[in-house]
């Protein structure tokens, strides 16, 4: 079977079209791979992490509510101090 130059030359350019698809569609493939594996450690890192609080004591609580109100006094002295100056 006889085949032209032309011809030849377009088979030729046809499969060096072909396989420079197959190479960029490998590309893509392994690009996609990597993608969806940072995805799933990004989604892990995301996921909410539910801690309990441990339940305080009446004295902790009591140690807290006092704490809270000499920080409140002290703030407040600090506030009036700037306004009167």
């Amino acid at each position: 079977m006889f085949i032209s130059n032309e011809e030849k030359k377009y088979l030729f350019d046809r499969i060096k079209l072909v396989e420079g698809l197959t190479k960029d569609m490998s590309l893509a493939a392994s690009e996609i791979t990597f993608l969806k594996a940072k995805i799933k450690i990004l989604e892990a890192k995301l996921a909410p992490v539910v801690t309990t609080k441990k339940p305080k004591t009446l004295a902790q609580k009591a140690k807290q509510a006092e704490y809270m109100r000499k920080y409140t006094a002290k703030k407040r002295a600090e506030k009036l101090a700037l306004e009167q100056k």
